[in-house]
């Protein structure tokens, strides 16, 4: 890992000061248009726009050319690969002192920038980063509505004493960190590297503070998440953490003790139908499945119980019930990512990803 200089140091070569870019993570997603409108709506305008197309897709890249006929700095990147190779090319590229990140299914209201940069004025900030609320009308399936719930309640109680749970979907940093800490890190995991998380960890370990900034909130499209795709989506993501986990040491992550039930209480269920099997051990294993089932009830009725009452402040958690198969989704991830990546967490290597490719230049109609 490169050396990772403290607040204060030798400066190093960073972007123009006062400049701002906005870097657009995209992949494939033509409601990039809608977020590039949002950004173009600021009161406290970008500097520079990079639309950075993972995919190096023709719809993206008509969307963004179309935008750039009517302002210049709107600028698409070309710049194809993992979610992590992506971003440093657009890093390697972006002239600005300070870099903001969007996600290509938000979309941001008027003084988010402005909200997002206003920490900066501490120099020992070296990132910031907002709530992702669901978008109005895009929160329709329950799984949809129980990640909304679930993500505001994460963010009013997690995020304040743990920065390097914010996403790197709605955040801004220094562009001097990834200057002095170097790139992302391309030998993550390439589904959900996790990247923004061992990033915020380096930059935090270098000295940096990391702030919370609940004004700077971004609305997050979730009309095409239903509880498939969020058991999906939360299997990936835990894969991508566990590497990390294994490589810094450290997680805003349940602990073990919260873990325990969802964990232990299928394996008394499992471990009580196999006892049926074995002559002799049948009430052993009645009582063992049983006890399993019993708990695993009880555990559902206290979660359902649990989110009708924060319901009202976090609409979704309602259910909450849903915490069952999101956590054996979790474990499912980690244990992914404990066979592949091994309990060390180091990655096996991968032809052609042992250094950040070469940022290509932004093109232009």
């Amino acid at each position: 890992m490169p050396a990772s200089p403290r607040p204060g140091g030798p400066p190093a070569p960073a972007g123009i000061p006062g400049r701002v870019t906005v870097i657009v993570t995209v992949l494939r997603d033509p409601r990039v248009e809608r977020t590039i409108a949002s950004l173009l709506d600021q009161d406290r305008p970008p500097d520079e726009i990079l639309v950075d197309d993972g995919g190096n897709d023709d719809v993206v890249r008509t969307i963004a050319e179309r935008f750039h006929a009517r302002d210049a700095r709107v600028v698409h990147l070309a710049a194809p690969g993992t979610i992590t190779e992506s971003r440093n090319a657009a890093l390697a590229v972006a002239t600005g002192e300070f870099v903001a990140f969007l996600d290509a299914d938000e979309v941001a209201p008027p003084g988010w920038l402005a909200a997002l940069l206003r920490p900066f004025s501490e120099p020992s900030v070296g990132f910031t980063g907002g709530p992702t609320p669901g978008l109005p009308g895009s929160v329709r399936s329950v799984g949809a509505r129980y990640y909304d719930g679930l993500l505001r309640r994460l963010y009013d109680r997690i995020a304040p004493g743990h920065p390097q749970s914010l996403p790197m979907g709605n955040s801004g940093w220094r562009l001097r960190l990834f200057r002095e800490l170097g790139p992302l890190d391309v030998t993550l995991d390439p589904r959900a590297a996790s990247e923004d998380q061992e990033f915020a960890f380096r930059a935090l370990s270098a000295g940096w503070k990391g702030v919370y900034t609940p004004d700077a909130w971004v609305h997050h499209d979730f009309s095409d998440l239903d509880l498939r795709r969020l058991l999906r989506k939360q299997r990936i993501y835990a894969r991508g953490g566990f590497v990390v986990w294994r490589r810094v040491g450290s997680s805003y992550e349940a602990s073990g003790l919260r873990l325990a039930p969802y964990v232990l209480l299928p394996v008394l269920i499992v471990a009580g139908l196999l006892l049926l099997l074995i002559p002799g051990a049948a009430w052993l294993g009645t009582a063992t499945t049983l006890a399993g089932v019993i708990g695993l009830g009880a555990l559902a009725a206290g979660l359902s119980i649990w989110g009708r009452s924060l319901d009202a402040r976090y609409p979704g958690l309602r259910y909450a019930v849903l915490e069952i198969p999101r956590r054996w989704a979790t474990l499912v991830g980690a244990l992914q990512g404990l066979f592949a990546y091994g309990w060390s967490g180091e990655r096996r290597p991968r032809r052609g990803v042992a250094t950040p490719p070469a940022a290509p230049p932004p093109s232009s109609p």
